[in-house]
C-alpha cells in the first residue's frame, strides 16, 4: 500500500506542477540528494506510520461452511487504518527555484485535501476517498524529525495520507494441526528415516554438552494434563491444542529444568530445538 500512495501523488504533483515527469520526484532519504545540474527534483519520503485515531476499524467476518470433509472456517478481518506520514522538500539549482516549486506543490495538493478515488491508483480504490493533510505540524517534533534524518533544516510540506490495510482472510482448522517432517539426521544409514506427524507442537531435547539427544525427558504443557516422554531421537510431539501461547516443562534427570514458550498460531510452524544444561 505504501508504494501506491506514494506513486498517486506522485501522479498529482508532476501533473499539477511545473514538473514534466514522475522521473523527477525522489523517494529516496533525503539526504541522498541528487548529483548538481540534475534539474529540479521534488522528493517525497516517508518518515512515519501508525495506525489512525480518527478512523474506526474493528471487527471480524467468520465464514464457516461445515459439511462432511470438515472444511476450515474463514476469518475476513476489516481493513486496518494507518495514518501515513511524508516529508516534501524542493531541490533545485537555486534556492528561488526550490520556493517556486514547493510553491507550485502546495497550491495543487491543497485542491486536493481529499484524495478522490479517481485520482488514486487502482490499488487503493474500493475504500471511497482518502484524507489527506497538508502542511500541519508532522506527528514528530520538527525539530527532532531533522535532527533523526541528519539533514539540515529546510522548507518542506508535512503530508499526513490515511490509507487502509487489509489483512488477507485467515482460514481457521476446525481442529488445529501442523504437519511437520522430520528427518533422523543421526543415522548412519544412507535411507534416513523420515517421519510424518500431524501435531500443534513439536519439537527434540538435547545436551548442552554433547549436542546428542536426551532420552525420556519428561515435556509437559503447563496448565492442562499433556504430558510426554522423548522418544529415543529425543523427539516430543503434542496433538489437539488450542490457538494460543503455551509454556513447556522440561525435566531430566540429572540436568537443569527449563521452561520454553511455545505460540500456536494459524502462520508459525516452528520446530523447537532446546538444549538443556547439566547440573
Amino acid at each position: 500500500m505504501l508504494i501506491f500512495v506514494l506513486q498517486t501523488l506522485a501522479d498529482i504533483l508532476a501533473g499539477g506542477t511545473s514538473l514534466t515527469s514522475t522521473e523527477q520526484i525522489d523517494f529516496s532519504h533525503p539526504g541522498n540528494r541528487r548529483e548538481e545540474g540534475a534539474g529540479p527534483t521534488l522528493n517525497l519520503y516517508i518518515f512515519d506510520i501508525r495506525e489512525s485515531k480518527q478512523v474506526q476499524h474493528s471487527g471480524r467476518q467468520v465464514e464457516r461452511k461445515l459439511t462432511r470433509a470438515l472444511q476450515p472456517a474463514t476469518v475476513n478481518w476489516a481493513p486496518a487504518w494507518f495514518d501515513v506520514s511524508l516529508l516534501l522538500t524542493a531541490w533545485d539549482r537555486t534556492a528561488l527555484g526550490e520556493h517556486h516549486f514547493i510553491s507550485e506543490a502546495l497550491a495543487v495538493l491543497l485542491r486536493h485535501r481529499t484524495l478522490e478515488e479517481e485520482f488514486l491508483v487502482p490499488e487503493l480504490r474500493g475504500y471511497g476517498n482518502l484524507n489527506m493533510t497538508v502542511a500541519l505540524e508532522p506527528p514528530i517534533e520538527i525539530g527532532s524529525l531533522w535532527s533523526a534524518l541528519n539533514v539540515p533544516l529546510r522548507s518542506a510540506l508535512y503530508l499526513t495520507v490515511t490509507i487502509p490495510f487489509e489483512p488477507q482472510p485467515t482460514p481457521v482448522p476446525l481442529v488445529w494441526e501442523r504437519i511437520f517432517n522430520l528427518r533422523n539426521q543421526l543415522s548412519r544409514d544412507s535411507d534416513s528415516l523420515v517421519l510424518t506427524r500431524r501435531v500443534a507442537i513439536a519439537g527434540i531435547v538435547k545436551s548442552a554438552v554433547t549436542n546428542l539427544p536426551l532420552v525420556a525427558t519428561e515435556v509437559a504443557v503447563r496448565g492442562t494434563e499433556k504430558s510426554i516422554l522423548t522418544t529415543k531421537e529425543g523427539l516430543f510431539f503434542f496433538e489437539d491444542l488450542h490457538l494460543g501461547n503455551y509454556v513447556l516443562t522440561l525435566n531430566h534427570p540429572g540436568y537443569l529444568p527449563q521452561n520454553v514458550n511455545a505460540l500456536v498460531d494459524n502462520q508459525s510452524n516452528t520446530f523447537k530445538e532446546i538444549f538443556l544444561t547439566p547440573e
